[in-house]
């Protein structure tokens, strides 16, 4: 019998059963049901609590609310609710919602916490008691048999991490054959670079490490992070062989010279808050070193997680999710490790919902996780989506929220992930566990006509928004979205390279708009590049860029990478950027986009970074196209420009001042070299407002309000999350 099958018959059962006790009450089938944790499944569920007798009152499970609203479904009128009471709802399993848990346009369905209460809370993990005391602060405890592996723990509502070998980052290289051989096949330079294997300096790693397959190396990349678990080290040579292969390329797998750190080492063991899972032993024996003096766990609540998701939708219609907390799920490095991949699209997210529409989740916190936060994947119904609003997204062991998948096969313009708000939400503290082009605040994939707006998004070890994934210059699905008024910040930490506030990379497609954003302090890895504020990468094709203030940012304001077509960058400030203010992506035949009436404000950094393609054979502006735009160097210097020699990229072919410029190659004819007038342009005060004598507005500039971007109204008090990685940020008020 089907799982399908069973549920209709349940269903039916307790429709029966349901009316039975309604016709001995002389009342209806109820619309409204209740859960607490003193609630029994045996009651009926209409009751917010139980009764004196005891004998009636709400449910105790998610599960038996599910069951009873099944029955309902389109035999009572109107709304149907389920309250659940405050509390922790500890999940045996993820819960599992179908076409049969769906509400209609008539009779929309909402989960919610009970008015008044604190919100409940619905885990995928299990809490541990009964630890035992080893002295000096350490404390043990033995899992029972049934548990499954973890790799997070959480004390009271933090996260606390697992030791490794250093508090700052080593350093690897390749190891590279001079011939191929077996997991050494691709071409490197005059050799073949290996994929399961990098040299280390010496002393850096040991032979001896306990549970050696449970040691896991972080692989800093480029944009990707990938951790791979370790299968022996050889000590004599200094190469360490993992389990698995890692993901190879250009940008990928062991580079010369690229940042690890090794994690989940038992003898680097040592320091408060930490943890070790010892499972060399029989039963598995989890040890933790009290973070403050006095800590016990066993007056605390210490949750590991156990269910690879909390909730799980398919075909999924008209219903909310309100004022709900979702934590702890348990996503586990596999056996042959993770290669991190640009949207992490296998990694699974907490709340999942596929061809599913008109699902709402309003002021939910998703947090704890240590994958995703939530993700929509396709639609049920062409050009009807889902809304998440008003909620609180942290903790994040990836990302926060994924729209669509990476393109493929399957998807269609009607089927794909569609017509999403994402609307007033705070998400931060993300890439905890996954911090690389996987670890991003909001993801969108193949999807088209969504509105990303009002959203502060900060705490990021990459960007903050991805728009689009074009592998090959492959026309994508991703038209029509808007990302409006966010407030996008603190990102990178100087923990992964090739990043920017609002990242886009959508080939051969309109409509998309980056509008009224803020974005600031942006930094890259400090010996690799790409902390950008605005970044159109490759093949992006017909983004409107407006509106938008970039400030503070280590490597490029605007970035406009090779091949990128038809784009428009009009009204813009874009202030103190380290490498330079427009950077245009090197060999970029064919490429174009227009920059006008902007703002670019400016003192360590040049306006055209190099290297760059600013090649010009005659008139410039059939590939960039600059005009109207208001130059100021802080620091008095008169606004310079070059052009390069084709095929060299960093060598200059002149220095050209404004009228020169304009004269000469065609370039910012009606633009000036003027103060713009910005008020409070500097750190702290960051509010970058025009005077009413301001040149800009002479140039056709547009006044529009930093203070717009961000949640309306602002968020309540925000959650610290302890940073994951070694962080290398700049000094706002030193450094720019």
């Amino acid at each position: 019998m089907t799982q399908q099958l069973t549920r209709i018959l349940l269903a039916s059962c307790l429709l029966a059963s349901a009316g039975l006790a309604a016709s001995n009450a002389g009342q209806g089938l109820s619309s409204a049901y209740f859960v607490a944790t003193d609630g029994n499944d045996g009651f009926s569920g209409t009751l917010s609590a139980p009764n004196p007798a005891h004998t009636d009152g709400p449910f105790r499970t998610l599960e038996r609310a599910q069951q009873a609203v099944e029955a309902v479904i389109g035999h009572v009128e109107g709304p149907i609710t389920v309250e659940i009471r405050g509390g922790t709802y500890y999940l045996t399993a993820p819960l599992t919602f179908t076409r049969s848990d769906s509400g209609s346009e008539a009779q929309p369905i909402t989960w919610e916490g009970f008015p008044g209460d604190p919100e409940p809370l619905i885990s995928g993990g299990q809490r541990l008691t009964g630890w035992t005391s080893a002295g000096g602060g350490l404390w043990t405890l033995r899992l029972p048999a049934s548990f499954q592996n973890f790799e997070a723990l959480y004390v009271n509502g933090v996260r606390r991490y697992r030791p490794g070998t250093s508090s700052s980052y080593l350093h690897l290289n390749p190891v590279v054959l001079s011939a191929p051989a077996a997991n050494c096949t691709e071409r490197y330079g005059n050799g073949y670079r290996c994929g399961d294997r990098f040299s280390f300096v010496r002393g850096d790693l040991r032979s001896t490490y306990s549970n050696i397959h449970d040691v896991e190396i972080v692989n800093f990349e480029d944009w990707t992070v990938s951790r791979m678990r370790l299968q022996s080290v050889d000590t004599s040579r200094n190469i360490a062989y993992i389990t698995g292969m890692m993901q190879t390329g250009e940008y990928f797998g062991f580079l010369s010279g690229h940042r690890y750190l090794v994690q989940n080492s038992k003898e680097s063991f040592s320091r408060p808050g930490q943890w070790y899972l010892n499972r060399g032993t029989t039963p598995w024996t989890l040890a933790y070193r009290a973070a403050t003096p006095g800590e016990n766990p066993n007056s605390a609540i210490v949750i590991a997680p156990q269910q690879p998701q909390i909730l799980v939708a398919h075909e999924l219609q008209y219903v909310t999710f309100r004022n709900l907390a979702f934590s702890h799920d348990n996503y586990v490095v596999p056996t042959q490790g993770h290669p991190g991949s640009s949207g992490e699209t296998t990694t699974p997210a907490a709340l999942s919902f596929n061809e599913s529409s008109d699902v709402t989740l309003s002021g939910v916190t998703i947090a704890h996780t240590q994958g995703w936060g939530v993700e929509f994947i396709r639609t049920a119904v062409a050009g009807r989506g889902n809304t998440v609003s008003e909620s609180r997204l942290y903790d994040l062991g990836a990302g926060g929220v994924r729209l669509g998948l990476m393109p493929g096969s399957r998807e269609t313009e009607d089927n794909v992930a569609q017509s999403n708000t994402l609307s007033n939400n705070v998400i931060y503290g993300g890439g905890r566990f996954l911090p690389g082009g996987e670890g991003t605040g909001i993801w969108i994939g193949s999807s088209h006509n969504n509105v990303i707006s009002h959203n502060d998004i900060h705490d990021f070890y990459n960007g903050a928004v991805e728009l689009g994934q074009t592998p090959g210059g492959t026309t994508t699905l991703t038209h029509d979205n808007v990302i409006e008024y966010n407030l996008l910040h603190d990102l990178g930490q100087g923990v992964t390279s090739d990043m920017g506030c609002v990242h886009a990379a959508s080939s051969n497609n309109t409509g998309n708009l980056i509008t009224n954003n803020v974005c600031h302090d942006v930094t890259n890895d400090p010996a690799g590049y790409g902390g950008n504020g605005i970044y159109l990468d490759t093949h992006s094709e017909n983004i409107t860029v407006q509106n938008n203030l970039v400030y503070r940012v280590s490597d490029s304001a605007l970035f406009v990478n090779s091949y990128a077509l038809d784009n428009t960058i009009d009204n813009n400030i874009f202030a103190y950027a380290r490498r330079g203010m427009i950077h245009r992506g090197p060999n970029s035949p064919g490429g174009n986009f227009t920059a006008t009436h902007n703002i670019f404000l400016y003192d360590i950094a040049p306006i055209q970074r190099t290297p760059g393609d600013w090649v010009c054979e005659g008139n410039c502006t059939g590939a960039f196209d600059l005009d109207s735009n208001v130059y100021w160097n802080t620091t008095g210097r008169s606004a310079a420009f070059i052009t390069t020699v084709e095929g060299t990229r960093d060598l200059t072919a002149g220095q050209y001042s404004l009228s020169q410029w304009a004269s000469d190659f065609g370039e910012d004819v009606h633009s000036v070299n003027q103060d713009p007038g910005l008020t409070s342009a500097a750190y702290p005060k960051d509010e970058y407002a025009l005077g009413a004598g301001s040149p800009a507005f002479a140039k056709g500039f547009h006044a529009f309000s930093a203070a717009d971007a961000g949640p309306q109204p602002a968020p309540r008090t925000l959650t610290a999350v302890p940073a994951a990685f070694p962080l290398q940020t700049l000094n706002p008020a030193t450094d720019f």
